[in-house]
């Protein structure tokens, strides 16, 4: 007879069954992938490209399955590159070895099923941590998972209703399936309780905070590991509970019945069947996809994650679908704002020709006219700096993955080579050039700037230094400034910088171990995306820092990057004065 650990070992072996290898990788979107940890757990949260803490963002929190952890599920459910395309914030809670040694969510034993208690309580005190740091809509945050994931997403709706706003459920099974690891066993086997039964406990978790949820079910008719009957008492179970918290008594406003049932087939993959669950409202608060033949996976997922079926239809694609229907329009949200596109340099009188690159805040397609005519989506697609070389009205917009699209926006520009010319450009002072560490152990160095930090779960720990003899401006009306720098190489993941400016010298013009925490003339007067190598940026100076610009002396700025602490160190370089056409330069603009 099997006992303990045995059965334990009986389960996570049968729950191997149908998984593809696992080949490692990491998503291809293109955000921040962030380390962290909460109640003993850690986690990685994702954070879409185009965030903006100004806006608001739906949340979804992705529980991975047996023997998984977040990078891999991550990769096999390619939610990440959903989020870039649709806008949301996606947390990735990860079991640890020490909790279950086969990093199982402990979804079977009565300690980790009830409110404020356990897993449940550590995943929600871990969500309202993002919710403290991010911006992040309330009434917008979802949690889905596989397998043994999956039963604990059922139980993190019933026991914080209040807190979740969508269950999406993959080879799972019902609230409470099971309080035993040999109940595991059976319930994955054979399903598990009466799912009445257990609907009407997952009403009485939620409480006084009850509330009916938007639920929506994968299950594959081949699945072996967990049995398909568990994926139909999951809908039993949920019909029964959001109709008993829809008003308090079970009077019929929901049922198990499907009240619309469509036929699928993904193109050269699997057909699949979609049952639609209608309350007395009307909406459709469930939906079940039976996949065919499909064995334990995520239907839809990534072959380069573990527990995926690609053939199947795309489940992370039909969770948002059915979400975002059921809530409606993301007022203030990610994915319903307009891209938003600058044109640099900005429009006006010129001497020369000049080079006008269009950038967007996320990824979007661009389109243009050189003749002040409105732009199409069949006009000019941008894909490189725009050479202005005649008078040019230049008028262009952005449109998104999703469809938004800007208002179209004009620039214009008047080339007169006769005219003189009144933009300067400095190069910076290669002795001067450098960066300087937090502490005398971090050292100092000239030449290459280096912003970031050196892993070992430190941040900041270097700051990069810029000199500029600015007295050749003495007699000059400055209208405007920018600084262009050249990258040099990049490490590790370093998604923003930030600059001060100093009228003068931080302390001696040369490099020195106090420059790191010298005080600035005005501080963080802007900050910009770290370009990627051999490639440069224009920084310009607000209008409010211009006025700090030495017109006697040296002018010096300082970079600080904004990093996340981790292991694995963070850093971008630049490069330093002395460097020939990749010196950093201060162009100035103005009129004597």
């Amino acid at each position: 007879m099997l006992k303990g650990k045995q059965v334990w070992v009986t389960v996570v072996a049968l729950m191997l069954l149908g998984a593809c290898t696992l080949f490692p990788g990491s998503s291809i979107a293109a955000g921040q992938f962030l380390n962290g940890s909460y109640g003993g757990k850690p986690y990685k949260l994702y954070v879409p490209e185009q965030y903006d803490s100004s806006r608001a963002y739906p949340l979804y929190v992705m529980l991975h399955g047996c023997t998984q952890d977040a990078s891999q599920f991550s990769t096999g459910t390619k939610m990440n590159t959903l989020a870039d395309e649709k806008g949301f914030l996606v947390l990735y809670p990860e079991q640890t070895s020490s909790s279950n040694s086969n990093k199982c969510w402990n979804w079977f034993e009565a300690a980790h099923q009830s409110r404020g208690s356990g897993e449940p309580a550590i995943i929600a005190g871990m969500v309202n941590s993002i919710k403290n740091d991010y911006s992040i809509q309330n009434e917008k945050v979802y949690v889905a998972g596989l397998s043994a994931g999956a039963a604990m997403s059922v139980i993190m709706g019933a026991t914080y209703p209040d807190l979740f706003s969508g269950i999406g459920v993959g080879s799972g099974l019902e609230y409470k399936a099971a309080t035993s690891m040999t109940g595991a066993f059976t319930a994955m086997s054979s399903g598990g309780p009466n799912p009445g039964t257990q609907g009407r406990l997952a009403y009485q978790a939620m409480s006084s905070r009850a509330s009916a949820l938007p639920v929506i079910v994968f299950h594959g008719t081949s699945d072996y590991t967990v049995s398909p009957v568990n994926g139909d008492q999951v809908i039993t179970q949920w019909s029964v509970t959001n109709d008993l918290a829809q008003n308090g008594s079970e009077d019929g406003w929901m049922d198990d019945q499907p009240d619309r049932t469509e036929n699928g087939a993904v193109s050269g993959g699997r057909s699949y069947i979609v049952n639609d669950y209608e309350g007395g409202d009307g909406k459709v608060w469930m939906k079940k996809v039976k996949v065919q033949n499909m064995g334990h996976a995520w239907s839809g997922g990534s072959s380069q994650g573990s527990y995926t079926d690609p053939q199947g239809p795309d489940a992370s694609r039909m969770m948002w679908e059915f979400f975002h229907s059921f809530s409606g329009d993301d007022n203030g949200g990610g994915d319903e704002t307009a891209p938003i596109t600058i044109a640099t340099p900005k429009g006006g009188t010129y001497s020369h020709p000049i080079e006008v690159e269009l950038l967007t805040n996320e990824e979007a397609d661009t389109y243009y006219t050189t003749d002040g005519s409105n732009p199409t989506v069949q006009s000019t697609l941008y894909s490189s700096p725009i050479q202005i070389t005649d008078d040019t009205i230049l008028t262009f917009f952005s449109q998104d993955r999703s469809g938004q699209k800007e208002a179209i926006k004009q620039e214009v520009y008047v080339i007169n080579e006769g005219a003189p010319d009144d933009r300067i450009t400095i190069a910076s002072t290669p002795d001067e050039d450098g960066f300087s560490g937090k502490f005398i152990a971090d050292g100092k160095g000239n030449d290459d700037i280096k912003v970031g930090d050196k892993g070992m779960y430190n941040i900041d720990t270097f700051r990069g230094i810029l000199s500029f003899d600015t007295s050749v401006i003495e007699n000059m009306t400055v209208e405007s400034a920018t600084i262009r720098l050249y990258t040099k190489s990049l490490t590790g993941t370093v998604p923003s910088i930030t600059m001060d400016i100093k009228n003068g010298t931080f302390g001696s013009a040369s490099i020195e171990s106090g420059d790191y925490s010298a005080s600035p003339s005005l501080t963080n007067i802007t900050s910009f995306p770290t370009p990627a190598t051999s490639s440069y940026i224009d920084v310009e100076i607000p209008a409010g820092a211009i006025s700090q610009l030495n017109k006697n002396e040296k002018t010096q700025f300082k970079l600080k990057a904004e990093t996340v602490a981790g292991f694995t160190a963070n850093q971008a370089v630049f490069y330093g004065g002395g460097n020939g056409e990749t010196s950093p330069t201060l162009i100035i603009n103005g009129t004597n």
